[in-house]
């Protein structure tokens, strides 16, 4: 049995393997590998030889050691998004919370490794009773997205929405998906079932790889 050394994180996406090295900032992509390891429900990865886990452990992506906090949580798959939310207005108090978030904030992702950023991501817990209030929260941060300086990618994006969030005292689920064929990476904010960044028919097409604040 072989578990993920520590500060990598692996899924297996059809017949390949894809392991996101948190301590080097980078996605790597085995092609095949994933035919010849089966994951088991405890957290481990179970190859399908002898040769094959050494192959594995000589690479420094796996250990042959205890698992070390068994797999990511399982997510619930996502069926709606804030993205068509229609509920209560918020008050002034959300926009300047958002202002201030921004201000702090926006200026902190570019050119800072993945590492430094879940780092510095507050995790405040999951109030499945608040998931509205997230909501409208999440849709009024669409609104003033557009108007800040200097947009990037997802990522940019989810840290600083769930820097919001958190300001308000929501917590979310970060949520880093990959895809093989052509290999891509994505990252999107949760909670329960309820995309906060996202809608549902393109995450689907990316296996979690990791969760952040589950």
């Amino acid at each position: 049995m072989l578990s993920p050394a520590p500060s990598i994180h692996v899924v297996s996406v059809e017949d390949d393997l894809v392991a996101l090295d948190i301590e080097n900032d980078a996605y790597l992509c085995l092609p095949g590998l994933g035919r010849h390891l089966i994951s088991e429900s405890g957290g481990g990865w179970r190859p399908s030889s002898a040769a094959v886990a050494q192959g594995l452990i000589d690479t420094g992506l796996f250990q042959s050691t205890a698992i070390r906090g068994g797999r990511e949580p399982v997510l619930p798959t996502a069926t709606r998004t804030s993205r068509r939310y229609e509920g209560a207005k918020l008050g002034g108090g959300a926009g300047v919370a958002l202002f201030s978030v921004m201000a702090c904030e926006a200026w902190r992702v570019h050119g800072r490794p993945l590492k430094a950023l879940i780092a510095r991501s507050p995790n405040v817990p999951l109030r499945y009773d608040q998931t509205d209030e997230a909501m409208a929260e999440a849709r009024l941060f669409d609104q003033w997205m557009p108007w800040v300086p200097g947009q990037g990618q997802c990522l940019y994006r989810a840290y600083l929405l769930r820097a919001f969030l958190a300001s308000r005292g929501r917590g979310s689920t970060w949520v880093f998906g990959v895809r093989t064929w052509p290999f891509s990476a994505h990252c999107w904010l949760q909670i329960g079932d309820v995309l906060l960044d996202d809608d549902p028919d393109r995450v689907a097409l990316y296996a979690p790889i990791m969760t952040v604040g589950a």
